[in-house]
């Protein structure tokens, strides 16, 4: 009989590349099949899986029960004794083994899912797209690889996707876990709703998915932990000065600076291009944008002297990216970035190019913008009133102006060094007219 030691002995054995496979199995009485626990590697993890085995025609027939330890050996044992001995004792085909063979050869693996879930979000223009294919399908330690990319979907057991999320967060990266298990959530979330949605189905394929094996894993809080990062007056100033020495030699140094000077996420700046930057009107108008809604905002002086100096590629993107100029760099490089800066000043605390959004909020308050004007300038989300939502649809391109040339006036004081901490109100006087956005 299996029991626990066995379990236990196979899975170190197997672990310590002592054994590739291990097949441990029960007695039981002639013709009557007998149950197995299959202990081997699956991607880069140990996996153990119970089988009914039996022959017919002179062929081995394996079928799959479950995995251990989602299904317990006292549970294991019970479903082999009721739903298989009977059949295969009297020469009959058991009906739970039918059914999910004929389930599992007609299903999808799982890397055809994750490719279907990130070719919808692909075709639906999401910015997702290429952080879950990385995730999914083609970074380093890949969930498809690491749960078996050739295996049913359908097969998959929660305790499986578990223990390839606890080596991510074993290593300390509890951000990354939490966003693979996001979109492993997503993706047979996804796989679920395209069988019953009558508008959309994904031809040709029955992924065979009752339930989602990462529904019951709890999202990790560790991993959302609000930045408090931003940078002062002072440090801007040192930052930009930096930046500004490097523009001809990293193309990134003027992206990050149109951050600081704009507020704007860092992915949207990346993809700004010719049909984005309105010259005539000094204004960024992007027709989608994260929250899935069109933004425009006008641009300080400093903005407008940056994007001055970038000449947009063939495809019209001010910052694309160096082995595919059809599509705008990728935020990694930003990290890069602000790594040589800290090399350059040692002792300069933290900080990311997230952190430049939470430092454009911070001192533009301080600077005298109200908060729902700062939040209409970083296109935040419109409050949850059916007033704002539907019918609200004014632009406040007239307020946004006003407010910009404000920002872009206290901007210079921090760039000169007038201003050097929050609240120096002695010399924070902002000349009208100064700075204006054009």
């Amino acid at each position: 009989m299996i029991n626990d030691s066995q379990i236990k002995a196979a899975f170190r054995r197997v672990k310590t590349g002592e054994i590739k496979r291990i097949e441990l199995r029960e007695g039981g009485d002639r013709g009557a099949g007998r149950l197995a626990l299959f202990v081997r590697y699956s991607g880069r993890r140990v996996v153990a899986e119970w089988y009914a085995i039996y022959h017919r025609n002179k062929r081995r027939i394996t079928s799959k029960i479950g995995s251990f330890p989602t299904v317990t050996v006292s549970e294991a044992r019970k479903t082999f004794r009721e739903e298989y001995v009977p059949a295969i004792s009297t020469g009959k085909e058991p009906s739970s083994a039918a059914s999910r063979r004929r389930a599992q050869a007609k299903a999808g693996t799982v890397k055809e899912l994750f490719q279907a879930y990130v070719d919808h979000l692909k075709g639906a223009g999401k910015r997702s797209a290429r952080p879950a294919e990385c995730i999914l399908l083609t970074g380093r330690d890949n969930a498809a690889e690491a749960l078996g990319a050739d295996r049913a979907a359908c097969s998959i057991e929660p305790n499986e996707i578990v223990d390839y999320l606890a080596d991510i967060a074993a290593k300390g990266v509890l951000v990354m876990a939490n966003a693979t298990r996001c979109y492993i959530n997503a993706a047979y979330n996804f796989a679920i709703a395209a069988a019953h949605d009558y508008t959309h189905r994904h031809a040709g394929v029955d992924w065979g998915i009752k339930a989602n094996p990462a529904a019951l894993i709890p999202i990790d809080k560790r991993a959302y932990r609000p930045g408090t990062r931003f940078l002062s007056p002072t440090e801007v100033r040192a930052l930009w000065d930096w930046l500004s020495k490097r523009d001809g030699r990293s193309a990134l140094a003027p992206a990050l600076r149109l951050i600081m000077a704009t507020g704007q996420r860092v992915e949207e700046i990346l993809r700004v291009s010719e049909s984005v930057y309105e010259r005539p009107r000094a204004m960024l108008a992007w027709e989608k944008t994260k929250n899935g809604l069109p933004h425009c905002v006008p641009l300080p002086h400093q903005a407008v002297a940056i994007l001055d100096t970038l000449i947009p590629n063939k495809h019209g993107l001010f910052f694309p990216h160096q082995r595919d100029p059809a599509k705008p760099k990728v935020s990694q490089g930003m990290k890069e970035l602000i790594a040589r800066f800290m090399e350059d000043h040692p002792g300069f605390p933290k900080f990311t190019a997230k952190d430049m959004r939470r430092t454009w909020k911070t001192l533009s308050g301080d600077c005298g913008l109200s908060k729902e004007v700062r939040d209409m300038l970083q296109n935040h989300g419109k409050k949850a009133d059916i007033s704002s939502r539907h019918y609200d649809k004014y632009s406040y391109l007239r307020e946004k102006r006003e407010a910009m040339a404000k920002w872009a006036a206290y901007l210079a004081l921090v760039l000169d060094g007038t201003i050097k901490e929050i609240g120096q109100r002695d010399s924070n006087v902002v000349p009208i007219g100064r700075g204006e956005a054009a």
